[in-house]
């Protein structure tokens, strides 16, 4: 006759009626102290990336000086125009910082589209002057002095742009260096052309070589304060990450709604089984590549970041956060059990309790409970993680009885247990019997305590 009486325990209505004993504080929960140093180094940041964007403007407007009148004009413009929206950027990044907002970063891509079609509105007319200037010099190809001056002074707008984008952008650092050399080709191929008298070839050449790199000098500018912005962006939204994975380490517990915090602490890494520390892990690899400066993440990489990466791993601590607590409560709800399925069999057999572990001193595993008879018969209560994660338990109840006990008693006992849990409110199924004889190692509440015998919590 087996000794070994298995009970599926469904904790889902223990749950229900004490969700409030381990209530978590939001994970989002914003401290400020950590809101100041987020501000901090946010701005810190800001200097140092929108400083080199300064330096490289102050570059590219003294550049422009050199070129032609018509050139200097327009360029000039544009990089006005830039230099404002880099500034509004810089200063509503700085006033916002801390605040993480979506509106943040939606406001300035629209400030931003809108100064690309100012621009754009800007370079169609600009295309269309030089039309009419190409069909002027079409016109008087007798005045050959003036076409030829014309198409030295394109040629030479268009060699300074291409140096312009050079030094402004090196070819290292963008993946434009094909298009520019395909440009530079195109412009000694004008310079060949007006070598050989073709000055309105040449100036029609030399003025679609100039368009050509003048536009990608203001791509490059754009894609770069974008990335630069997005870098800013994302290093700070992982200082968020890893300040809310320290505020929320150690949670206080509450025992009843509204009641005020205890001593009770919840140790979210130890519940989580270290998750916290993995995620520490991915969060500070993550901004050491957004530090990167030999080999900086480029703009794909960056919207990554911020639009997947911070939000899952933002999501995964909530996730493990409620895990924790969820655990912890699953660990006190095996001893509350336990101290049920005793004061039963207290009840119906005279066995009274002497001692109780959680398996290896972890409370995150199983729970022993022992009664003893006077007659030396033991029972030994087992109540052990279903390990689905869906609020269930496995209870065991353990015989270890010197005489011979009839198996219509151990039965009865077993429906006894059952029947007590669910005159408590926890939904209990019918007892099963297990073959074989219960392990006497489980007896040893010493060795229980040292080690963590795995076979005993296996379902």
């Amino acid at each position: 006759m087996s000794g070994r009486k298995r009970i599926q325990v469904d904790e889902s209505e223990w749950f229900r009626t004490r969700r409030q004993a381990a209530r978590l504080k939001d994970v989002q929960r914003a401290l400020p102290g950590m809101l100041d140093d987020i501000r901090r180094r946010t701005h810190a940041d800001l200097e140092r990336v929108f400083g080199v964007v300064e330096e490289r403007q102050r570059t590219v407007e003294q550049a422009v000086q050199g070129l032609s009148d018509r050139a200097r004009e327009l360029e000039s413009r544009t990089q006005e125009r830039l230099r404002a929206q880099a500034r509004r950027m810089a200063e509503e990044l700085r006033a916002t910082a801390g605040e993480l907002r979506r509106e943040t970063a939606e406001d300035l891509a629209e400030q931003e589209h809108r100064l690309q079609e100012e621009i754009a509105a800007e370079r169609r007319e600009r295309r269309r002057e030089v039309g009419r200037l190409a069909e002027e010099v079409g016109e008087l190809v007798l005045d050959r002095e003036r076409a030829a001056a014309l198409a030295h002074e394109a040629i030479s707008d268009a060699r300074a742009m291409h140096l312009l984008v050079h030094t402004a952008f090196p070819a290292d650092v963008h993946p434009h260096a094909r298009r520019t050399d395909s440009l530079a080709e195109q412009l000694d191929r004008a310079a060949e052309t007006l070598g050989r008298g073709r000055s309105d070839a040449a100036l029609a050449t030399a003025q679609s070589v100039y368009q050509g790199l003048s536009d990608l000098l203001q791509e490059l500018e754009r894609h770069d304060r974008e990335r630069r912005r997005d870098r800013v962006r994302a290093g700070e939204l992982l200082l968020h990450v890893q300040h809310l994975i320290k505020v929320n380490a150690v949670q206080d517990v509450r025992e009843a709604e509204g009641e005020e915090p205890t001593d009770a602490v919840l140790d979210v890494e130890y519940w989580s089984g270290g998750e916290l520390t993995r995620l520490r892990a991915e969060t500070a690899r993550l901004q050491e590549r957004v530090g990167d400066e030999e080999r900086p993440p480029d703009t794909g990489e960056l919207r990554d970041i911020l639009e997947h990466r911070v939000p899952e791993l933002e999501q995964r601590l909530a996730e493990t956060v409620e895990r924790a607590g969820r655990r912890r409560q699953e660990s006190q709800m095996r001893v509350n059990l336990a101290g049920s399925v005793v004061g039963t069999l207290e009840e119906i057999t005279g066995y009274e309790l002497t001692d109780g572990t959680y398996s290896g001193d972890d409370q995150r595993e199983a729970f022993f409970a022992k009664l003893v008879h006077r007659n030396g018969n033991e029972i030994v209560v087992e109540v052990a993680p279903a390990g689905t994660g869906g609020g269930t338990a496995v209870l065991r109840v353990l015989s270890y009885d010197r005489d011979t006990t009839a198996r219509d008693e151990l039965t009865t006992r077993g429906h006894e247990v059952a029947r007590g849990l669910r005159d408590r409110g926890i939904a209990a199924s019918d007892p099963e019997a297990e073959d074989g004889e219960p392990d006497p190692a489980y007896r040893d509440f010493d060795a229980l305590r040292r080690a963590l015998p795995r076979a005993a919590t296996d379902t």
